[in-house]
């Protein structure tokens, strides 16, 4: 059981670092022009570092999203922590709590990023090569493969005991 026991530990804990780090970066979208540079994340727009915090409407889906995302990762990480002293929280195994909240925020995430993607798609009307997705929007899209395979991972923990 300890041999899985640790490797998910990390993953959540990796998955859940990744998530944190996009949610609180600022380069979601980065612009470049001749003009000025500019990015944008998900709590203001930065225009030649003059910053802003108006940012369009479904980013607040977003925001939600990975907010609800952030909380599944927390509890996953947290019951997989609690599963290394104790197996069970009175009838309900650890582990199996630690991968339902893996998939939760894996699926939430997924939501949050398809959203801001299609919206994003939909609301700007930029020639290709001027607006790029930055390094933050990556860290999101990353952190979604790992919470799913933290949950695999997790599950095989659950059938290896």
């Amino acid at each position: 059981m300890a041999s899985l026991q640790i490797p998910s530990t990390v993953l959540a804990l990796l998955s859940l670092l990744l998530l944190l780090a996009a949610l609180g970066s600022d380069h979601w979208l980065v612009a470049t022009s001749s003009l000025s540079t500019s990015y944008s994340g998900l709590w203001e727009v930065c225009v030649n570092s003059e910053c802003c915090p108006s940012v369009p409407g479904y980013i607040e889906v977003t925001r939600l999203f990975l907010f609800l995302a952030l909380i599944a990762g927390f509890l996953s990480f947290f019951a997989l922590i609690a599963s290394f002293f104790r197996s069970h929280l009175g009838s309900v195994s650890l582990t199996l709590v630690s991968a339902v909240g893996s998939y939760s925020a894996g699926l939430c995430a997924l939501i949050a990023l398809t959203v801001y993607t299609g919206e994003f798609v939909e609301a700007v009307n930029v020639p290709p090569g001027q607006v790029t997705f930055g390094w933050s929007f990556g860290l999101g899209w990353a952190s979604f493969p790992l919470f799913l395979i933290t949950g695999v991972v997790t599950l095989r923990t659950l059938r290896a005991s």
